[in-house]
């Protein structure tokens, strides 16, 4: 298990140490003397440099060298200095600063690396895994917060923000934590959204640079054969594409679904890269969702997202691990990065009422609203604390009760969670109103950077369970997703085109036809499969996870809910599973 841990500069580190994994190593020291940075990382993880007493640890992936890196910190003169070199740096990575007596520790803005702190000992201490900080502090897990989950990625902020144990306390994605030499601390933000100016063009040429390079850094440095999954969808064959140079090893995973048209669009992705050493995985051979759902699996420090499709990903690892490769590059991310979603049409239609009426008929026809719920959700003017609390108080109500481009989806819970829940989970939403901001000032960049950083969450806790190969995610870097936020909502949501930015910035890399692409496949039929083929496995889940006894699931109700699956529900369904699939593993600890 990969982690770290940074301890404030007072010489009560020395005791916290004991209280932390046995797996802890002092990886590095204050410039005092002090312990500093303690855990278990990978070296090609870990470039710390020093001037005078300043330490800067880089911890993940950065393509900087330590040189440049030493060269950046003779100019950091206090920890707010940090932030131009933080807005800089490309890759994905949490930065630690120790710089006369204070600390600051900081995750990505996407939310893949996050930062974690408790009071321990009397002091502050920060940490990139919530159950490393609930081992050294004897924390439990907060059944309340886990019944919100099964809102799944839809889980608003800030509330989103929080952790699934009691006392950790999380850092937004956008700020950093600051700790001094007494162990105190306080949080700061350092990021804000760019403002979204650029047009089409200007923005799928620096999404082509950007991504471009974050792959190029990565496949240069790679001793060993790079993975890329080439499972047809346009990220994932972007990224094929753009590391075709370094004789990539792909894998083609083919889903039963026979609605799913990914393998139509792998195989003609491969017809232009001839030397692709290819690897395909035929249906018969492919895992069933749900399968090894009761199996022992690495810990995560949150409900793990892999409950479904943790077979299907291990099989991959597996495959190219025995291919020797060492680093994947997978399209996880794009979804949520390159597009918009429909809350951009709430300002649009008050800045360009022609472009906002073109976009509103082809979302119509899609999405069939109804004109009244159009002019309904046009005209609202909510403050996003105000939505907040009108959505806590339909969580049981029909989808159509809440008012379309608002803050957000509409929050609904499902019909097994009951009213104990239902009630405690509203209450958790109008407590969070009482202070909430949102993380934009317009609801379309709220909503976008919302869905970005539900993204890294979700993902972060993926590669918390699939270790081997390294991933990496590069829709996902910093300097990506600001690429392209900081292009027009319109030109990204669009109805009448798939994915337009990221089509026009591989224009000429990646062949037309596949630019060219208007859907996006699903795997529904192959969860129903998986559903029933693990039917036993999943009931005794149901009926026997912690969550089921406290009052808050109607385990009867969910139960029936796994036998007569009903398409309205089954996402909710599998975010449920997420949560009560969760066995929460405090990592081996020394006793203080």
């Amino acid at each position: 298990m990969s982690w770290f841990a940074a301890l404030p500069d007072n010489a009560a580190g020395r005791d916290m140490v004991a209280r932390f994994p046995d797996s802890a190593r002092r990886i590095a020291a204050h410039g005092s003397g002090l312990p500093w940075l303690i855990g278990s990382l990978p070296p090609e993880q870990c470039t710390i440099v020093e001037s005078g007493s300043a330490r800067l640890a880089v911890l993940g992936y950065c393509p900087s060298t330590a040189v440049a890196l030493a060269e950046q910190l003779v100019r950091i003169r206090g920890l707010a200095d940090l932030d131009a070199l933080a807005g800089a740096l490309r890759g994905s990575c949490h930065l630690v600063l120790s710089l006369d007596g204070n600390t600051r520790v900081q995750g990505t803005v996407s939310g893949l690396r996050r930062v974690f702190y408790a009071r321990c000992a009397g002091r502050v201490v920060a940490a990139d895994r919530a159950d490393v900080l609930a081992g050294a502090t004897s924390a439990e897990p907060d059944e309340l917060w886990l019944t919100a989950a099964v809102l799944g990625p839809d889980l608003p902020h800030p509330l989103a923000d929080r952790t699934a144990w009691r006392g950790i306390e999380a850092v937004p994605a956008d700020s950093a934590l600051h700790l001094d030499a007494r162990g105190q601390a306080r949080l700061r933000r350092w990021w804000t959204p760019p403002e979204p100016t650029l047009s089409s063009a200007d923005g799928a040429q620096a999404l082509r640079t950007e991504l471009r390079d974050a792959v190029a850094a990565r496949t240069r440095r790679a001793s060993a054969p790079v993975g890329c999954d080439l499972s047809g969808g346009m990220d994932s064959t972007a990224l094929c594409f753009l590391a075709s140079r370094g004789d990539p090893v792909a894998v083609t995973v083919h889903y039963r679904d026979i609605a799913n048209d990914d393998a139509h669009w792998a195989d003609l992705a491969a017809t232009a890269l001839p030397d692709l050493q290819r690897l395909i995985v035929e249906s018969e051979s492919v895992p069933r969702h749900f399968t090894g759902i009761a199996g022992e699996h690495p810990p995560t420090d949150a409900p793990s997202p892999l409950v479904r499709g943790r077979a299907v990903l291990g099989m991959s690892a597996d495959l190219y691990a025995r291919r020797g490769v060492r680093t994947h590059l997978a399209g996880h991310g794009g979804d949520e990065v390159v597009g918009a979603p429909v809350g951009y049409l709430h300002e649009l239609v008050r800045r360009s009422p022609r472009t906002a009426l073109d976009h509103l008929r082809g979302h119509r026809a899609r999405h069939r609203w109804t004109l009244p719920q159009i002019v309904r959700g046009l005209s609202d003017r909510r403050s996003y604390a105000q939505w907040l609390r009108d959505e806590a108080d339909l969580l049981t109500a029909p989808e159509q009760a809440s008012r379309l481009f608002g803050w957000g989806v509409p929050l609904r819970l499902p019909p097994w969670v009951t009213l104990h829940g239902t009630q405690s989970v509203a209450a958790m939403l109008r407590a969070c109103a009482d202070h909430a901001a949102p993380l934009a000032s317009t609801r379309g960049n709220h909503w976008a950077l919302h869905r970005i950083q539900a993204a890294g969450r979700l993902y972060r806790l993926m590669l918390q369970e699939i270790q081997y190969p390294i991933t990496h995610l590069p829709f996902l870097d910093d300097r990506v997703l600001e690429v392209c936020l900081a292009v027009r909502p319109a030109d990204r949501g669009t109805p009448w085109r798939y994915k337009p930015l990221l089509a026009e910035a591989m224009r000429g890399i990646v062949p037309d036809p596949m630019l060219n692409r208007t859907t996006k496949a699903g795997t529904d039929s192959d969860f129903y499969e998986g559903l029933r083929a693990n039917r036993s496995e999943v009931i005794d889940l149901v009926e026997t996870a912690p969550l089921a006894g406290q009052g808050l699931i109607d385990p009867i109700a969910l139960r029936n809910a796994v036998l007569a699956p009903n398409h309205r529900w089954s996402p909710a369904l599998e975010d449920t599973l997420i949560c009560l699939g969760w066995r929460p593993r405090i990592p081996i600890t020394t006793t203080p």
